[in-house]
This record gives structure tokens, C-alpha cells and sequence, in this order.
């Protein structure tokens, strides 16, 4: 086996002259859950190996030092299922954030979606009973219209739906989800809420979900002002 990267190889990973140190420590925690998420999957991997070879799950259990039940709960596959985009950073979701989420994937099995975009966190977005509607409507937001032309821009045929009952996370979805961890860091919040979410989106400019935000006058300053002004409306 080769050798595995130590302390000083990751934090010089991360280490960048031109980032501050919130910066910096924010990287870092997105950095342990990509790692968190990798360890799981490699164990995943050959446990899914083992029952394809005939192992038991009380043998399974027996080689990881947990039990039959434990073992069963932990890597049985539930289809079509959730599994958010990094493990690690899906715990820092408060309840209402994770609804969010969770809808988003929903929207991607019954829209026939090839992926998780942007545009599908607006739509839970409108969807899911949180603050993040107050948010949208407080800045001037026609909550309505804007899941109409982010569900319209998502439609597609059913001969084109996905065959797998997995479908992954974009990569623009995955970096506004790591963008609203920056939010509730840098917010000094324990927990990434539905307003963080909102404030990812918006964060990054070039992404589906962002442009559908702002043609409908949803700024990110507009939210930030907001949010100063409501504070007890944060998730």
C-alpha cells in the first residue's frame, strides 16, 4: 500500500498565502468531510464486495467489529435513496436545510434530471416550508414565479429520464452546497440553514440557480440586507 498523505502534506494542501484564516478553516473542514466521505465509501466498497461473494452481514458485522444489525443498518442500499453530496458536510444541515436538500433530489427522480443542479435547490427552495420563502418575498421575490421558470427549465421528455435511481450532484450544486458552509461559517453559525443555502446560490454568479435569482430580483446584497434586518428569520 502506498503511503498515505500526513498532517503537514493536507495543511500544506490547503495553505495558500492569499486566503485568510476563515478562509483557510473552512477549507479545511469541507477537506475532513471529503476524507470522512472516502473512508465510507472505500468501506462501502468492499462490503458490498463481501455480499456479492456470499458473506453474511453477521460475518460482515464480525470483520468490522460491529454487529449484524449494525452492520445491516449502516450499509443495507435503499433505492431510490438519499445520499447527499458529501456525508461529512450534509450533518452541519439543520432540519429545515436538509428538507431543502432532500426535496432537490426529489425534484431530480420525478423530473427525469440526469443530475442535481442549481436549479433544483430553487425549486426546493420554494417549496419546502422554511425561511427561506420569507427570505425570497422579503427581497421582493415572487416565490410563484420563480419555481414556475425553475421547474420549466428542468421539464424533459420521458424518454430521456435517467436509468439509474441514483442521480448525482452537479458540480455547480456541489460547490453552492460547500459555499453555504462558508455562509454559516463566516456567520459564526453552528448549523447551515435554509438562508445560508440561499446566500450559496447567489455566491456563485455563473450558476443556473443564481442568474434564475437575480432576473427575478433576487440579489445577494438584497438578501444580506435582509437578514440583518430579520435576524430571528435565520434557520
Amino acid at each position: 500500500m502506498e503511503r498515505l498523505p500526513d498532517l503537514e502534506e493536507l495543511v500544506a494542501w490547503i495553505d495558500r498565502p492569499d486566503r485568510d484564516s476563515l478562509e483557510l478553516l473552512t477549507d479545511a473542514v469541507i477537506l475532513s468531510g471529503r476524507l470522512g466521505e472516502l473512508a465510507d465509501d472505500l468501506v462501502d466498497h468492499f462490503v458490498q464486495r463481501a455480499r456479492r461473494s456470499g458473506g453474511s452481514w453477521a460475518d460482515i458485522g464480525q470483520a468490522i467489529g460491529v454487529s449484524k444489525q449494525a452492520a445491516q443498518k449502516r450499509f443495507v442500499r435503499r433505492a431510490p435513496g438519499f445520499r447527499g453530496p458529501k456525508r461529512g458536510l450534509f450533518t452541519r444541515f439543520a432540519p429545515e436545510a436538509r428538507s431543502v436538500v432532500k426535496r432537490a433530489v426529489e425534484y431530480a427522480h420525478d423530473l427525469g434530471s440526469p443530475e442535481i443542479g442549481t436549479l433544483h435547490l430553487v425549486a426546493a427552495l420554494t417549496d419546502v416550508e422554511s425561511g427561506a420563502r420569507a427570505i425570497l418575498e422579503g427581497v421582493g421575490g415572487d416565490v410563484e414565479a420563480i419555481q414556475r421558470t425553475a421547474l420549466g427549465s428542468l421539464r424533459r421528455p420521458p424518454d430521456e429520464a435517467p436509468t439509474s435511481s441514483h442521480i448525482p450532484f452537479a458540480a455547480d450544486s456541489k460547490k453552492v452546497l460547500e459555499l453555504s458552509l462558508r455562509e454559516a461559517i463566516h456567520g459564526e453559525g453552528r448549523h447551515i440553514g435554509t438562508e445560508h443555502i440561499v446566500l450559496g446560490i447567489l455566491r456563485d454568479e455563473g450558476s443556473a440557480g443564481a442568474r434564475l435569482l437575480n432576473e427575478h430580483g433576487v440579489s445577494r446584497d438584497a438578501v444580506r440586507r435582509w437578514l440583518d434586518e430579520n435576524p430571528s428569520s435565520a434557520d
